[in-house]
């Protein structure tokens, strides 16, 4: 069900929600979603505002289950689909959150926050070709000026710790590597 078909009372504790976020009070806010969605529970608006009043309290299963829930109803939503994939990695479901973020971008493409949060999550993982193709994708996307400046800073930091690191090869580089027939095999003995 869409904001503007929602009932006036539920929109009312909605953006009382919502102004409960802005404060900082996130367990008001937690409550107030929560008496919303007691009424009106497919409301995506207000799964998608309890969902980030659990993640500014830290409970991250309640904030990936709010956003989960919100992205199968309004799955066009892209941070709804971005904010379960963080929830999901703060609680160390380090594979479902590579799944959701993976869907996200198949679907959506062009999600600028999908590509940043995705190639983060690789660099954390220590999949650093991967989390950096990821983030070099958002620069081809036409991002505003402070998330290509944050793209462009972690570039730039994993460079200088690049030149820090003991050798790690580059795991696609040499499964690419030997895919390709080499010389050697290739002549006759």
């Amino acid at each position: 069900m869409s904001q503007s078909q929602l009932p006036e009372s539920i929109k009312m504790l909605i953006k009382q929600g919502y102004e409960h976020l802005q404060e900082g009070a996130s367990a008001e806010a937690q409550e107030t979603f929560s008496a919303a969605l007691a009424i009106e529970p497919k409301s995506p608006e207000g799964l998608r505002g309890l969902g980030i009043a659990f993640f500014q309290l830290k409970q991250w299963p309640s904030a990936a289950d709010a956003f989960h829930k919100a992205r199968d109803l309004a799955p066009e939503e892209t941070d709804n689909w971005v904010d379960l994939g963080i929830s999901l990695a703060m609680d160390s479901q380090t594979y479902p959150a590579l799944e959701v973020f993976e869907t996200l971008l198949a679907k959506y493409p062009v999600c600028i926050r999908g590509h940043i949060e995705l190639g983060l999550l690789y660099l954390r993982l220590g999949a650093i070709p991967r989390g950096r193709q990821q983030l070099e994708k958002v620069l081809a996307h036409r991002p505003t000026l402070a998330q290509r400046q944050f793209v462009q800073s972690i570039l730039h930091e994993q460079v200088k710790q690049d030149k820090k690191r003991a050798y790690r090869p580059d795991f696609e580089a040499l499964r690419r590597q030997s895919r390709q027939p080499s010389k050697d095999k290739a002549r006759p003995s």
